[in-house]
Formats: structure tokens, C-alpha cells, sequence
């Protein structure tokens, strides 16, 4: 595959303008976490929570560049509530990473570290992944999510 295809959005060409484009944009990337956040719900793996986690940034960071295109209050609503599931699964994410790490290392250096450790932190990956799947259920369902998008509402509200 081209590096072109791969970033190609459909609908989106030189002549579209900018409003259109923000619409067409953020629509497929809100896309992309609804179909991540499937996943994720059934299969709340590490792959999954990595995946969710790469959709919540490159949803958010678009925002920021057609930000002028929505409401304001509106617009910081749903970025406020993005940017918040993204810190949850920076979070989740920081302890499969460092779980990860401490078994290289306890392998690597020949060290025996406390399984105490290992349980406190399946204790903790256990409730930041509860909470993830809260927040989504609340993010999928929300009305200022689904008006912002999906029905293309950007009047202040």
C-alpha cells in the first residue's frame, strides 16, 4: 500500500472546504474510536487498550485544527471529555507497559521481584480498565458527542 492510500481520507480532496473538511475529518476518526472502542469492550487486552488510545489522539488532535468551525462551549465539552478518556488510557497504559518492563528486567538482571508487586498492579490495570469502559459507554452515548458529529450540528449550545 502507497503512502498516499494510507492516509487518504474519502471525500476529502483539494477543493473541499475547510467546514466540510472538519466535518468529514473528525467524522471518521470519531468512526475509528467507536469500531476501537468495540474491541476494547469485548477484549480489554493490552493490543485493544493501545489501539483505543492511538484513535482517542488522532481524534483529538484534528479537533484542535477545525476547532473554529464548532461552538465554542460545545467544542470544549467534547474535548474536555476526549482528552479525559485519553489520560485514562495513558494511565492503563503506563502499567502494561510497566509490567511489561519489570519482567524484562526481573529476566534479564536474574532478579526476583515481589509478586505482591505484580498483584497490586493487576489489581489497579483491573479498575482503570472498569473505568475506561464507563467513560465509553458515557463518550459513545453522549448527546454533545453524537450532535458535534455524527448529525453535524455545530450551532452553540
Amino acid at each position: 500500500m502507497s503512502l498516499s492510500k494510507k492516509y487518504k481520507i474519502r471525500g476529502l480532496n483539494r477543493k473541499t472546504k475547510f467546514q466540510d473538511a472538519a466535518e468529514i475529518v473528525l467524522d471518521q476518526k470519531l468512526k475509528r474510536i467507536f469500531k476501537e472502542a468495540n474491541k476494547f469492550r469485548e477484549n480489554d487486552s493490552c493490543k485493544n487498550l493501545h489501539s483505543l488510545r492511538i484513535a482517542f489522539r488522532r481524534f483529538r488532535y484534528p479537533m484542535e485544527t477545525f476547532s473554529m468551525c464548532y461552538g465554542q462551549k460545545l467544542f470544549n465539552r467534547v474535548y474536555r471529555h476526549a482528552q479525559q478518556i485519553q489520560d485514562l488510557l495513558g494511565e492503563a497504559r503506563d502499567l502494561d507497559v510497566l509490567e511489561l518492563k519489570l519482567k524484562s528486567w526481573e529476566k534479564e538482571l536474574g532478579l526476583k521481584i515481589p509478586e505482591l508487586l505484580f498483584k497490586q498492579m493487576d489489581e489497579e490495570k483491573l479498575l482503570h480498565r472498569r473505568d475506561i469502559k464507563m467513560e465509553l459507554i458515557k463518550f459513545i452515548s453522549n448527546k454533545d458527542v453524537n450532535s458535534f458529529f455524527i448529525n453535524s450540528k455545530k450551532s452553540e449550545k
